[in-house]
């Protein structure tokens, strides 16, 4: 089983803004699916002239549909490939898309076309992919992995590395960093960072349909938690149902 949520933080609410954050869940073919959480990065853009104002979870939207359709079509068309190959591939192919979104925008003044980049397309992506007895997590910037109530926090001292970035000069990256899943796991989770862990602990019961999204809105009313925006997506295999 699989599933996804996502909420507008607090502080998002109070002041009126768009929430940042963007998650999407699939299971296109027999034993595989995949998970994904982005944010928008909400810092102003300042360049030499001027400060702009940032729209980011638009990059974060754009994105998170592209990188699902991307991973439904390959695993649909070859159910058999390995995870290191699928991401080497996703990286390509992002990469591609983000530029291709880029080369859209009229004009060749580069200066134009970083700010596009720095104002619409800054985003983090964490996710998962599982193909068969094989899973692997997948990430560029901050958030968090979880494994049966194992929770890693993805921390960049506040410099994630997105991928959007790798458009620009001396920048690039060049992959997707991954992290293997144990094959016995029960379930597993991809987070934003506003989340905590002992908040993603609570993911372990199974919620299908609006089931975790009503779960993921009650866990938002005690003050102190959620301020920030959250997207989750979590994979729930056989034995966790047994033990819910």
């Amino acid at each position: 089983m699989i599933n996804h949520a996502t909420l507008i933080g607090r502080s998002h609410r109070l002041w009126q803004q768009n929430g940042q954050d963007f998650a999407l869940s699939g299971a296109p073919a027999p034993d595989c699916a995949f998970g994904l959480v982005l944010d928008g990065c909400g810092s102003k853009y300042r360049s030499d002239t001027a400060v702009f104002p940032s729209h980011n979870e638009v990059g974060a939207k754009l994105l998170g549909k592209f990188l699902a359709a991307a991973l439904s079509h390959k695993l649909q068309s070859d159910t058999a490939v390995s995870p290191a190959d699928l991401l080497a591939d996703l990286y390509r192919q992002s990469l591609d898309f983000l530029a291709g979104l880029v080369a859209l925008f009229p004009g060749q003044n580069p200066a134009l076309r970083q700010q596009l980049v720095m104002t619409h397309l800054l985003c983090t992506v964490v996710g998962f992919v599982k193909v068969a007895d094989t899973a692997v997590f997948f990430w560029r910037g901050d958030g968090f992995l979880a494994v049966d109530g194992s929770v890693t926090g993805l921390d960049s001292g506040n410099q994630p590395d997105y991928l959007a970035y790798d458009m620009l000069e001396g920048r690039r990256d060049g992959r997707f960093h991954s992290q293997p899943i144990p094959p016995d796991a029960r379930w597993f989770a991809a987070a934003s960072d506003g989340w905590t862990a002992d908040l993603l602990t609570g993911c372990a019961t199974p919620r299908p349909g609006p089931t975790l999204q009503r779960w993921l809105n009650q866990q938002s009313q005690p003050r102190g938690q959620f301020e920030d925006d959250g997207a989750v997506a979590v994979w729930w295999g056989e034995r966790a149902k047994e033990l819910s």
